[in-house]
């Protein structure tokens, strides 16, 4: 994505010693952040009287959800009808945002992925937590989920880049929403199997070497005690 076309920048992390900033129109910024519930932001008259509650205990930021269904019902066809009402509610009281995407995950199922995703098992499949047994999470290892929920979300990154890339009330956004699979290890479909069974990418590998020395305690003791094989 293009740098808006300001002095400082779009807000971004700077490595300072040991330490990461947050950097916001050139300066660090510590967030002193409320959250709201995990709905609590698909309603803006539900948020009215919650912005000038979070400035009154002293925050400058809340972290609110910004959701894959309400963003595009339809498929290719957007609604930031909702994203502008909460850049507005905060910028009301001069408060930062941070946007959690709930696009294909949050708390490791798709609940907020729209109804036209979640309706279409063929193009979308689940993930199994046995053979033949669907669970409430659409598939990772499905292409065509994975790039449906990118278009929606780089669709809301340009929506912001448009309406807040000089303003700044959003500082970060995370990408997605607590991922992974409730009820079983891995996904046990066919294709999960397949996947499982084959070979680790190469490019994993070459990464997992090159930062060993980074790696968790625990990984670092469990990959030499199976081998500490590169392949």
């Amino acid at each position: 994505m293009a740098r808006p076309k300001t002095a400082a920048g779009i807000p971004h992390l700077r490595r300072q010693g040991a330490a990461t900033q947050l950097i916001v129109d050139g300066k660090p910024m510590v967030l002193l952040s409320g959250e709201v519930h995990n709905s609590s932001a698909s309603s803006l008259p539900y948020m009215e009287p919650i912005w000038p509650r979070m400035a009154a205990m002293g925050l400058n930021a809340l972290v609110v959800p910004v959701y894959w269904e309400l963003v595009e019902p339809r498929e290719g066809t957007f609604d930031f009808r909702l994203v502008d009402g909460l850049l507005a509610g905060a910028r009301k009281q001069r408060l930062r945002l941070v946007i959690l995407w709930f696009g294909t995950w949050k708390n490791g199922e798709s609940h907020y992925a729209p109804e036209w995703v979640k309706t279409d098992l063929a193009r979308f499949p689940r993930a199994q937590t046995a053979p033949g047994r669907n669970s409430a999470t659409i598939l990772c290892l499905s292409d065509e989920a994975r790039d449906a929920d990118a278009r929606a979300l780089a669709a809301l990154m340009r929506h912001l880049r448009r309406v807040d890339g000089r303003r700044h009330t959003v500082v970060a956004v995370q990408v997605e929403n607590e991922t992974g699979l409730l009820g079983g290890s891995r996904d046990r479909s066919a294709l999960g199997d397949r996947r499982f069974a084959g070979r680790v990418p190469a490019a994993l590998m070459r990464f997992l070497a090159r930062r060993r020395a980074a790696l968790t305690a625990e990984f670092r003791r469990l990959w030499p005690a199976a081998g500490g094989r590169p392949a």
